[in-house]
């Protein structure tokens, strides 16, 4: 497992544990560990943790956002943000207040439905610095560099190409801008029968793949300090489990300090301040060599 996948909750209890992670889950950068997240108006401290029922990895110790997700302790007053695959607008909406007036948060949805709803939403809390846009999340109708924050949850795995995603993310983010992804992975091939009915209960378990493939994708298209610093283990219904593992089996699943099973992680990583020939989003040659 890679050594910059890092849990802290419940260290005591997982530590010495194969897969990292707690059932709260939460797994941050260690202390001194994180890089400075700089934008147009200098973000100077590094990433650190407060944990909560949705992630971790805030830029401070601040109390206030000790229970918000990841995607919503790494904004601060006057980001830029893109979220892909906005749905009916929870997360783009809860941004938009974290960011303030100065800030603009943008979503993206290929469902016409839900940007309509998103929209009503909108109107309904009269916010004015937010906005809703019918995309594809592969090809993402905003210029390049145009995001300090790109993320998104639980749309990763449902596409196609998610490496095309990954490129995508790049391109919109600032120098030193940062992607945050929250999905589903596996440590260890699970059987195809559980895939298959995970995705019943949430689509995106059909398309977990092996950590480290995940974390891949960013790295190739030129993402920096890719961390995962949340991580969960997802358990699912006991029936759905039996239907596919013997006891043995299950109760591995289900053990916190086993790798075996599906995890629900978060992803950070940093755009770096230059890009090299190879990472440039505006090189046609993009990883075909």
């Amino acid at each position: 497992m890679e050594e910059n996948v890092k849990t802290i909750e419940q260290r005591e209890q997982v530590e010495d544990s194969a897969c990292g992670c707690g059932s709260g889950g939460c797994g941050c950068h260690d202390e001194g560990h994180g890089h400075a997240h700089h934008h147009e108006h200098e973000h100077e401290e590094a990433h650190s943790c407060g944990c909560g029922s949705g992630g971790c990895g805030s830029h401070s110790h601040s109390h206030s956002q000790a229970n918000l997700p990841v995607r919503f302790q790494i904004l601060r007053n006057g980001d830029r943000v893109v979220e892909l695959g906005s749905g009916t607008g929870n997360d783009t909406l809860a941004a938009a207040q974290v960011v303030g007036e100065t800030g603009k948060v943008v979503g993206i949805d290929i469902s016409e439905k839900n940007i309509q709803t998103a929209r009503n939403y909108s109107d309904q809390l009269r916010l004015n610095n937010v906005e809703f846009r019918h995309g594809n999340v592969e090809d993402v109708p905003l210029p390049k560099e145009y995001a300090d924050i790109v993320f998104t949850n639980c749309v990763f795995n449902l596409q196609k190409d998610k490496q095309k995603m990954a490129d995508e993310m790049y391109r919109l983010c600032h120098h030193n801008g940062l992607a945050c992804v929250t999905d589903f992975v596996i440590m260890h091939d699970i059987p195809d029968g559980l895939r298959l009915e995970g995705a019943q209960l949430a689509g995106c378990i059909g398309g977990a793949e092996k950590i480290n493939d995940f974390m891949d994708y960013f790295r190739r298209t030129g993402f920096e300090h890719v961390e995962i610093v949340e991580m969960k283990k997802v358990h699912l219904p006991d029936d759905v489990f039996r239907n596919h593992l013997s006891e043995e089996e299950m109760l591995e699943y289900k053990d916190v300090s086993s790798e075996k099973g599906i995890f629900n992680v978060t992803l950070i990583g940093e755009k770096p301040s230059t890009c090299s020939p190879d990472t440039c989003c505006c090189n046609p040659e993009k990883h075909k060599n």
